[in-house]
């Protein structure tokens, strides 16, 4: 279904940790894992050499979170030489140019490692692969560089990309023009995480690039994403837990530490903030006016309480540093 409400399902808090926005370093392998994979290996379980490319692989990532940034490299490539095609291996590599300061190189690598995304022993790290080439191009302020990583993602966002998408994307929006944000809470529900972050960055852009219908409805699906987890959540911790508005949600998610967490840490509040900018860009000052009331009294929202409060005061809006896609950036 394209709309109404969801059947509440246990869910992990993504933005707790935001492999899409900051670079994780994936934890070294125990003892007792390296053990197992050497014995599926002898026991001709996994290919031949298989386990020695991955444990390879670990040691360098534990280089990587040591800042040994030459070891690293060196384990990496050895990794690489031994199993032939390894993309995880080939993003490690780009991820120690990154460091170092080699952009050129990085990108390189981060596009090699991309051309091998079939070869992913978890198909999604692909996502954590192009948020890593955002990130890269934000940081050269190549917008319409990073722009395009981003849509890559949304592409694969079928509530988003896809013709029954299209139909949502308008739905939504009209919704929440006719009935405001807790209508549109109460109506979608809908739980991608791995393209929340890919909506609230796009969203963040199309409103700096003074698109602020494209960027509202950008920034409602990540909201719609992020405020489906909390809602699950709440509902894990007390089953009779049910939504009914934005200022209510936010009231149970402050009585929860990892919840608060959640909504501190994984950019609810930047959404709901420029949410509330590209709203009043649009032409709905209301909407943006509700919005920046309940950021101005959340404990939580850090910040944005004080942005949205002089929002409330005398609203304004960000430097337009571009015209969208294809535009000049």
């Amino acid at each position: 279904m394209s709309g109404g409400k969801v059947i509440f399902k246990h869910v992990h808090l993504s933005g707790l940790i935001d492999q899409r926005q900051i670079r994780i370093v994936p934890k070294p392998l125990s003892l007792v894992l390296i053990f197992f994979l050497l014995s599926l290996n002898a026991f001709g379980q996994i290919s031949q050499g298989t386990a020695e490319d991955w444990i390879l692989y670990e040691k360098a990532n534990a280089m990587f979170a040591q800042h040994e940034y030459g070891q690293a490299l060196q384990l990496y490539k050895e990794a690489i030489s031994s199993a032939g095609i390894f993309p995880e291996a080939e993003m490690g590599v780009g991820d120690v140019f990154f460091e170092e300061g080699e952009f050129e190189l990085a990108r390189d690598q981060y596009e090699k490692a991309y051309e091998m995304r079939k070869g992913f022993k978890v198909p999604e790290t692909q996502y954590g692969l192009l948020y890593r080439l955002a990130d890269l191009y934000q940081s050269r302020e190549m917008y319409s560089q990073m722009e395009d990583s981003l849509l890559k993602i949304e592409m694969d966002d079928k509530k988003f990309s896809d013709s029954d998408g299209s139909r949502l994307i308008g739905q939504i929006w009209k919704n929440y023009k006719g009935k405001g944000i807790d209508h549109t809470l109460f109506l979608y529900q809908f739980d991608v995480p791995f393209a929340q972050a890919a909506h609230s960055r796009l969203g963040w852009f199309y409103y700096r690039s003074g698109l602020y219908e494209k960027a509202a409805q950008e920034l409602l699906f990540a909201v719609i994403y992020k405020s489906t987890e909390m809602n699950a959540a709440l509902h894990d911790m007390d089953v009779d837990y049910e939504f009914s508005n934005l200022s209510d949600l936010l009231a149970a998610a402050q009585s929860h530490k990892e919840i608060s967490s959640f909504a501190s840490n994984g950019g609810f509040f930047k959404d709901l903030y420029y949410l509330a900018g590209a709203s009043y860009g649009a032409g709905f000052p209301a909407h943006a006016a509700l919005l920046w009331k309940l950021l101005s009294a959340s404990k939580l929202a850090g910040t944005y309480t004080a942005l949205s409060a002089r929002q409330l005061k005398s609203p304004f809006m960000e430097k337009v540093f571009g015209t969208g896609r294809g535009g000049n950036y």
